[in-house]
């Protein structure tokens, strides 16, 4: 006899589908017995003769019975050995994670204020690209590179200010710079070959080229980027670095050191990955112009996205591969279809090609200026001295240094008790004992500009600094080493 259970929120089919393959594996049904009529079922059941029918055809789909005609359903002849009772196995222990309760202030980084998303010029670029599709002859699948006008929109955007030389053809559209990266990773295949990235550097790059299985370096970073003297002994195929604003520091490489990371790659037979990813939020001189547009002998994969000027919920990155390198991508690609929307992509053809993104980035970089000159200077005001601000002048991140005898943990533990979330470094770090003891990332985008002073008081509370906060205000320049022109600090 069947039971079901008309209080749960599973199907009744589905209860009875359970139920008949739960007697047919433990032996209570065997091979050759008949199933009652659906018809009889229904009866017994008090449910609907269709809602049966529908828990044995499926039964019969997967060939846990036949239907015999003019006779109704029979169980077949199972190979119950191969079965193993894991193979059904109860309700799961494990739940998935649950995000954190929502703090008052969150500074997570990557995260943007929804106000400053350009809505009204995107909803414009979405119908203009909905027009264009409507109007055309055939829908097809789409360009295996991205679409041509979007490609070609991206070349003379970073020539025009990024200085970057390349063709279209050279551009590969991608949903994201985690995509780019694993990309890149499989045209240079599995095998024992060198991967290196900057230390501390993201995370998320390092781990995809882990999983392919590539040897993996770390080469520190110093005040003016990453350290060229480390490379001297280093075997890598390809080193990924962050030269207009190192992620997480800030630094920015200088022309000399770029010119030497280029020969370096040059005699080593080797590539850099230039991860370009807010290069245009330089807020107190103009964006530094990009390594790429230095290099002679075509050792440069240039790459971008569009997750920190637009929204990281548009999965809209590129990669500009060097001319040398575009056979081994179609190569390896000529048969891969492109992961991104052609939707977006010809959304983003018109946005910018109608001048709106270059006018929303002016929107953004006069925003963030004006928020983070606000977090420099409420840094400033409560803390002076106990806290060393790196990262200024650029991007929507900053890197603290809190002068105190509590760990990061600590510091992470106590402002979460006042309802203030910040983030460990910890991550960042290949080699977790490099990590300072007392460093935190700091992501301003999503936290109100009149919250600033409030939420350094309560931290210089909650971190136990004995003093009353300074209201002595200092130039925030001294503190995160950006070099301001007079009367434009904070």
């Amino acid at each position: 006899m069947l039971y079901i259970d008309k209080n749960s929120k599973t199907p009744l089919y589905e209860q009875i589908y359970s139920a008949i393959i739960a007697e047919i594996l433990s032996g209570a049904l065997a091979a050759g017995d008949p199933l009652p009529a659906t018809r009889r079922l229904s009866r017994e059941l008090s449910i609907g003769r269709n809602t049966v029918d529908k828990a044995y055809q499926q039964l019969a789909a997967e060939g846990y019975i036949q239907p015999r005609t003019g006779s109704g359903f029979f169980v077949n002849k199972l190979p119950l050995e191969l079965f193993e009772q894991s193979s059904f196995p109860p309700s799961p222990q494990y739940q998935p994670e649950e995000p954190p309760a929502p703090a008052r202030y969150d500074f997570a980084y990557g995260s943007m204020d929804s106000w400053v998303f350009p809505y009204s010029q995107w909803r414009k670029s979405m119908n203009h690209a909905l027009d264009q599709m409507e109007l055309s002859l055939s829908l097809h699948y789409p360009c295996r590179q991205g679409e041509p006008s979007l490609r070609l929109e991206i070349a003379r955007y970073l020539q025009r200010n990024r200085g970057v030389s390349c063709s279209p053809s050279q551009v590969v559209i991608t949903c994201g710079q985690q995509h780019s990266m694993e990309i890149i990773s499989n045209m240079f295949g599995p095998g024992d070959w060198g991967f290196a990235m900057e230390e501390p550097g993201y995370d998320g790059i390092r781990a995809i080229f882990a999983n392919h299985g590539c040897r993996l370096s770390a080469v520190p970073v110093e005040e003016d980027g990453i350290c060229i003297e480390a490379l001297s002994e280093l075997q890598a195929t390809l080193l990924y670095v962050t030269p207009s604003h190192q992620f997480p520091t800030g630094a920015v490489l200088p022309v000399a050191k770029r010119k030497q990371l280029l020969h370096w790659a040059r005699e080593r037979d080797a590539y850099l990955i230039e991860d370009d990813y807010d290069s245009e939020l330089r807020y107190y001189t103009n964006p530094i112009p990009a390594m790429q547009s230095l290099d002679l002998y075509g050792r440069t994969i240039y790459t971008g996205t569009f997750s920190k000027s637009l929204a990281p919920f548009m999965r809209l990155a590129y990669i500009v591969f060097p001319q040398p390198l575009m056979e081994r991508y179609l190569n390896y690609y000529h048969r891969y279809n492109t992961q991104v929307s052609p939707l977006h992509q010809l959304a983003l053809t018109d946005f910018i090609r109608e001048g709106h993104y270059e006018r929303h980035i002016n929107r953004l970089r006069t925003a963030y200026r004006k928020k983070q000159a606000a977090l420099l200077s409420a840094i400033d005001q409560v803390f002076g001295e106990r806290i060393s601000v790196s990262g200024g002048g650029a991007g929507i991140h900053l890197l603290l240094d809190v002068k105190s005898p509590l760990s990061q943990d600590q510091l992470i533990e106590r402002a979460e008790s006042v309802g203030i979330r910040f983030y460990s470094t910890r991550v960042l770090y290949m080699h977790e004992e490099n990590c300072p003891r007392s460093q935190l990332l700091l992501g301003f985008p999503t936290v109100p500009e009149d919250a600033f002073l409030p939420i350094m008081r309560d931290l210089h509370r909650a971190w136990g600094f004995s003093e009353e906060p300074s209201q002595l205000l200092k130039h925030a320049t001294a503190k995160c080493g950006c070099r301001f022109p007079p009367g434009s600090a904070p």
